[in-house]
């Protein structure tokens, strides 16, 4: 069944102006729900509808599509929601020539929600085809009352009504959360409906799934709740003091000499547990299935249970991503943060893909081994690692391909053509070519082409990319090409040897588009300007990687505009507002 979900992100709201856009623990309310939608692992896609173009970009640099804008006459504050979503699903298909089977809608104002809330939905649906609606609902104690028109109150569910304690109370109200995760068949949504009439709920019972936001206070608490509140290990012990949580560089160091040394260790170890969890899958596994055993993991994932036990245990104690009930692990609020992208991109390029440079370290400072003949990184760690460095440039690039008409994009040095397949799923329509030198990435990269469903809209081809008359015959049909996270490779050979590259290729594509997305250098007064947390991944990547895999170093965005220059390309656009201090430049061989 095809899934999708529609989030409704409207700009003009009274209650709290701009709210979806407001930074709400450290990203823009609206893409929470967006980044919830596409943990899940259940949605095909998710679609914003707004009439507000900052949301549209916004939504598109967390992953979502946005393909149309939302009509004024649906963008009110008197609007209700089915005419929007069912605006955005009969848009969408018939834009898109795709059918849908499940509408999953969310509001952007309940951010209190799991991937596995929205998952449990959609799979209670799939696998009782009598149902019409799967949705979030909290279970409550409470006795509720109503007015009746001749102006007495009434009790509503006389059955129900108790003053018990609630610990004895057999039967429960429940209060429908909609906005928070609800499954429906499309057909309701075309026939103008959220809800049908058989449903079935997923009973929630986390009190902070009342806080919906519309108003200043209800903002503040949610940002109180997400930043000192967020798991469940911080619940049950509120005055336990951490240097981690403490305000201040100072306090994210280390207060004092024991928790700076210990603060490295724990450090150091969860690197590599996080690395190796994520790359064996388990995350994934507990992620999708929800509290499991040692045992269990262990089977699924078919790794060694007694090692798997111990780095556990680690984990659960040294940090506070797990929580451990009856036996069964389970992540807590705080465990989603293993599947942000700083995360993944730190796991699979800093420790799965450049490890190496630091095992071998002290023997590279005496000049007994060298990078590159000695030893060398992993290149399938790192093309993960690069694609979600770069991946929220994605929506950006793909919408600025669309604008110049473009239907099919080669991607160079593809690796395992995570990005082409990034790139198909955000516009329907577009085509892509996959190139690399390495014909074991190619092979590898076909599997997950076909794994995607992509093998009709997405061709690999083997070619050197400083030689561009190697696969020109095989791009024909191309009309630009995508380079993110590339050409500071060559600098290692100086900038004459890559502005030669652009020449080369301009001879070879005349009048087709280029992509550059490159890391813009910082300076030492602009590291001391930043607070300690922001500046490690920077330094990391300009102050270790490049250096000791003998790359050229990375560049100012002055430099490479000045190197674009040299090679005669002309300069389309240039956009910099992207994690990572990534720059993206949209080049013409004019």
């Amino acid at each position: 069944m095809k899934v999708i979900a529609i989030i409704l992100a409207r700009a003009g709201s009274k209650g709290l102006p701009k709210k979806n856009l407001l930074t709400l623990a450290g990203k823009p309310l609206l893409a929470h729900s967006i980044e919830q939608a596409r943990a899940s692992g259940v949605c095909d896609v998710v679609l914003v509808t707004t009439e507000d173009e900052r949301i549209a970009q916004v939504a598109r640099q967390y992953g979502a599509e946005v393909p149309f804008m939302r009509p004024p006459e649906l963008s009110d504050d008197v609007t209700p929601a089915e005419p929007v979503i069912r605006h955005a699903l009969m848009t969408y298909e018939a834009m898109t020539k795709q059918h849908f089977d499940i509408v999953v809608y969310l509001q952007p104002t309940d951010v209190f929600r799991t991937p596995a809330l929205i998952r449990e939905c959609v799979e209670r649906l799939i696998k009782n085809p009598d149902l019409d609606s799967v949705f979030a609902a909290y279970k409550t104690h409470k006795n509720f009352w109503r007015k009746s028109p001749d102006g007495s109150y009434e009790r509503l569910a006389e059955d129900l009504a108790t003053y018990e304690s609630r610990q004895y109370r057999k039967e429960y109200l429940y209060r429908e959360d909609a906005g928070l995760a609800c499954a429906s068949r499309a057909f309701l949504a075309r026939e103008g409906k959220r809800i049908g009439r058989k449903v079935d709920l997923v009973i929630t019972e986390d009190f902070k799934t009342s806080i919906d936001i519309h108003s200043p206070f209800d903002f503040w608490i949610a940002d109180k709740i997400m930043g000192e509140w967020s798991d469940a290990e911080l619940q049950k012990k509120p005055n336990v003091p951490s240097s981690f949580e403490m305000n201040g560089d100072e306090a994210w160091l280390g207060k004092d000499l024991k928790s700076w040394s210990q603060s490295i260790r724990n450090g150091y170890i969860r690197s590599f547990i996080i690395f190796a969890l994520h790359e064996t899958g388990v995350f994934e596994a507990l992620r999708r299935e929800g509290a499991k055993t040692t045992e269990e993991l262990a089977k699924a994932c078919s790794v060694n249970a007694h090692l798997l036990d111990g780095i556990l245990h680690f984990l659960l104690h040294a940090d506070r991503v797990l929580v451990k009930e009856n036996g069964r692990f389970s992540f807590t609020e705080r465990g989603k943060w293993l599947f942000e992208d700083p995360v993944l991109a730190m796991s699979f390029g800093a420790v799965g893909g450049y490890s190496c440079l630091l095992y071998e370290l002290v023997a590279t400072l005496r000049n007994e081994k060298r990078y590159g003949v000695d030893f060398e990184r992993r290149g399938d760690l790192l093309a993960k690692g690069s694609y979600y460095t770069g991946r929220r440039s994605y929506p950006w690039v793909v919408s600025e391909l669309t604008r110049l008409g473009i239907q099919t994009v080669a991607d160079l040095g593809c690796g395992l053509a995570d990005v082409l397949i990034e790139f198909c799923r955000i516009h329907p329509p577009l085509k892509g070519v996959g190139v690399d030198i390495s014909k074991e990435a190619l092979r590898e990269a076909k599997k997950r082409v076909q794994e995607a469903g992509f093998s009709d809209r997405i061709r690999l081809v083997h070619g050197d990319i400083t030689r561009p008359e190697s696969f020109s015959k095989a791009v024909k049909e191309v009309e630009a090409f995508n380079g993110i996270m590339v050409f500071h490779e060559f600098l290692r050979e100086g900038e004459d040897a890559v502005i030669e590259m652009f020449r080369r290729m301009k001879k070879e594509f005349p009048g087709r588009y280029l992509v550059v997305g490159e890391f813009d250098r910082l300076s030492d007064d602009e590291f001391e300007a930043m607070p300690f947390p922001d500046r490690i991944h920077l330094l990391f990547y300009q102050h270790v990687i490049h250096p000791l895999t003998w790359q050229g170093l990375p560049m100012e965005k002055e430099r490479w505009l000045s190197l674009f220059g040299r090679a005669g390309l002309e300069v389309v656009t240039v956009k910099e507002d992207f994690p990572f201090r990534l720059v993206c430049f949209i080049l013409r061989f004019s």
